[in-house]
């Protein structure tokens, strides 16, 4: 027998192969992995349901805790309806601005602003006195959270209450009363600095009166009463330089008149040409007389004669008139230098009168100084007013119209769901936690595993051969149910999957090449301990032998329990008279009639104290059976705890070792191995018993049950 090094494998010829040093062997192998989280796969499922329950619980027993959330935005100046400078200026938006607003909102002021108003919508939790107040106001503010979001001129304020009405309404009175309070205060700037101007627009108007009347007072005390912009002396000068410029041209005029007709009175016209005379409708008249005279005059003499009485008459009709127009000639000459001494009277009054007001000027020019001053003091009182009228005015038309510099940008609305503890976070991370809280279960079960169950396990960790394993016969058959034992049920299914598994040892152990060629074997079942399924597994392979028809005896060497015996209900100590010599070998056989396999066993436990299981007396039972069998199976008892095990096992051609899948330790094989080994026992390996099938690759994914539902349709169960 071969033991394996730690780093290979041995091969069906017994040469052993190479590590496998390829970069697969560097990482885990996947299907390693998921063999053992399919073995383990209850523990998995429990852990994952123990956790998940744990957590759940936790969070019911939780206070719940729920958060409101609601916001402010810091609103950049906008248009104002009225064009006009605000007592409150809008607030420039600038990081240091919204910071200032979060430490304004976390101000006392504030917090005892909410705590007034939510104790008037809560009469049942008004503060009965001071104290009270603040201790409530200290409350809500601890409550909440506010903060800035990020870089933006947004600022949130977050609720926390048992009660997710109370997180909603704590949450929006914060931001109301902010912004409410904002906007008070703008409208309080305004309406006080409204007051303020009123008072002083009203003393402001007073005094502009009192200087313009003292401005008033002095002009009529110094005569500087003015209009259109002059003085009255100014004013009365002007009009008499025009008067005088007018009196002038007229009196030349008249002058001029006047002389040109004394130059032509001088010249001899007697004034009949004078232009005044010629325009005077009574002297036409006479004119127009004369000539209807000297018409007639010249009518009468032509036709009469000079001494016609009527010419007489008619001539002095013309003389009468010719001395009327006389008369009105000289009249008008006179009224002509009568006009000329009123036009020189007139302009020598005007010229005295403007010598009077001249001085009249010079005296107001004098007095102008104080008017002067006087002037500048009513004109400076009458700006000043009117500079606060105007701002009064406009204070007084911004009133309603203040606008804060916070806006609400979101209302909270009551939570549906607590924020502690998170349902959803809590049961995501409850999954994941038993996710990873069953991975590592499955990872320490692993671990702390001492058993062996894989074919890994023998070959790397006991460094012997892996025969095979022999699946429980309930994991073969799936949701079916039997009532048979597993001896006979290879007899009633031969073909089925249980079978073929003692098939299998069979092949490993019989067909194999060894000592003798292909003569007679002869093999040894052991285990380590009790209770393995040793006693069953040599059962059914010497059943399994002898259905082929080879010559097959099964040997029951377990003087104690008498497994094998019992299993197939041998009735005689043929073992025991054979050994003893009181039976020949014929004598002590039994035959198995359903399969034809021989049974040397023993029906009572041991009669005396004396050891039968000599070496001589196993020896002489070797040449015996090897005379009449080709395969010969020796049922033993434990090795590590009787040494006939061992006795036999260094008679026989091949030992099985029989180890129970997952829990059987690697010791305590180890241990069987060893004192095997120490008495020459030739291993031909370790089977595994018992094991479940139905377990994913349950002995590993490289061995044949691994594979095993691709095999479904071979075998008939």
């Amino acid at each position: 027998m071969m033991k394996i090094d730690g780093g290979g494998e041995l091969s069906p010829g017994g040469l052993e192969r190479a590590p496998d040093t390829s970069w697969r062997s560097i990482l885990p192998d996947p299907r390693l992995m998921l063999m053992v989280f399919r073995r383990h796969l209850w523990l998995f499922l429990g852990v994952f349901a123990l956790i998940v329950a744990g957590a759940l619980g936790w969070a019911a027993m939780q206070v719940p805790t729920y958060s409101a959330l609601a916001s402010v935005l810091v609103q950049p100046k906008a248009e104002s309806v009225v064009n006009i400078q605000a007592v409150s200026p809008d607030l420039p938006v600038s990081t240091d601005v919204v910071d200032t607003s979060v430490r304004l909102m976390q101000s006392r002021t504030l917090n005892l602003r909410v705590a007034d108003l939510f104790a008037r919508r809560h009469p049942d939790r008004a503060p009965a006195n001071q104290a009270e107040r603040v201790a409530l106001a200290q409350e809500l503010a601890g409550m909440t959270n506010i903060y800035r979001v990020g870089s933006t001129f947004v600022i949130e304020i977050v609720a926390k209450s048992t009660s997710p009405a109370m997180a909603a309404e704590v949450a929006n009175l914060f931001v109301n009363q902010f912004v409410t309070m904002d906007r008070d205060a703008k409208v309080s700037a305004n309406s006080n600095a409204d007051t303020w101007l009123r008072a002083r627009t009203r003393q402001l108007e007073r005094d502009a009166a009192a200087a313009d009347a003292a401005l008033q007072q002095y002009k009529i005390s110094h005569g500087l009463m003015s209009a259109n912009g002059a003085t009255m002396a100014e004013q009365e000068l002007s009009s008499l330089n025009q008067q005088i410029a007018a009196a002038q041209a007229d009196l030349a005029e008249k002058q001029g008149r006047l002389n040109a007709a004394r130059e032509q009175l001088r010249a001899g016209g007697r004034g009949a040409d004078v232009g005044a005379a010629l325009g005077s409708g009574t002297i036409g008249t006479l004119r127009a007389r004369e000539a209807e005279a000297s018409a007639q005059v010249a009518q009468l003499q032509a036709r009469y004669g000079s001494l016609y009485p009527d010419l007489r008459k008619a001539q002095n009709e013309l003389g009468e008139i010719r001395a009327q127009i006389q008369l009105e000639i000289d009249r008008i000459l006179s009224n002509l230098d009568a006009e000329v001494q009123v036009a020189a009277s007139r302009l020598s009054s005007l010229r005295a009168s403007k010598g009077q007001s001249t001085g009249t000027l010079a005296a107001n020019n004098a007095a102008s100084v104080g008017l002067t001053q006087l002037q500048r003091r009513a004109d400076a009182a009458k700006a000043i007013y009117e500079t606060f009228l105007n701002r009064s005015r406009e204070t007084t038309a911004q009133q309603g119209l203040q606008r804060a510099d916070f806006r609400v940008a979101q209302l909270a609305e009551i939570p549906g769901l607590p924020d502690f503890p998170d349902l959803k976070l809590t049961a995501m991370l409850a999954v994941v936690g038993g996710l990873l809280g069953g991975l590592i279960a499955v990872g320490v079960a692993e671990y702390l595993q001492s058993g062996i169950s894989t074919k890994a396990d023998v070959e790397r960790r006991l460094r012997v051969r892996y025969a095979g394993a022999v699946p429980t016969l309930a994991s073969t058959l799936g949701k079916a149910r039997t009532g048979e034992a597993p001896h006979d049920y290879i007899l009633s299914r031969p073909f089925s999957t249980y079978a073929e598994a003692f098939r299998a040892l069979r092949a490993f152990l019989v067909l194999g090449s060894g000592p003798g060629g292909g003569g007679t074997r002869t093999v040894a079942i052991v285990s380590p301990l009790p209770q393995e399924g040793k006693t069953t597994t040599a059962v059914c392979i010497a059943r399994v032998a002898a259905m082929s028809g080879v010559p097959t005896v099964l040997v029951d060497c377990d003087l104690r329990r008498r497994g094998s015996s019992e299993l197939l209900r041998i009735g005689s100590n043929g073992l025991y008279d054979y050994l003893a010599g009181r039976a020949t070998l014929d004598q002590a056989l039994v035959l198995d009639e359903e399969t034809g396999l021989q049974v040397l066993g023993t029906a009572a436990p041991q009669p005396d104290v004396h050891d039968p299981l000599t070496p001589e007396a196993l020896a002489q039972m070797m040449v015996d059976l090897r005379s009449r069998f080709k395969v010969i199976i020796f049922d033993t008892p434990p090795v590590l705890g009787v040494a006939d095990a061992r006795a036999i096992a260094a008679q026989v051609d091949r030992v099985l070792v029989i180890c129970r899948w997952r829990q059987t330790s690697l010791r305590a094989a180890e241990a069987a191995i060893d004192l095997l080994l120490d008495v020459g026992a030739k291993i031909s390996g370790v089977a595994l018993t018992q094991v479940d099938i139905t377990r994913y690759a349950s002995t590993g994914h490289d061995d044949t049950y691994g594979y095993q539902k691709k095999f479904q349709g071979y075998y008939v169960n």
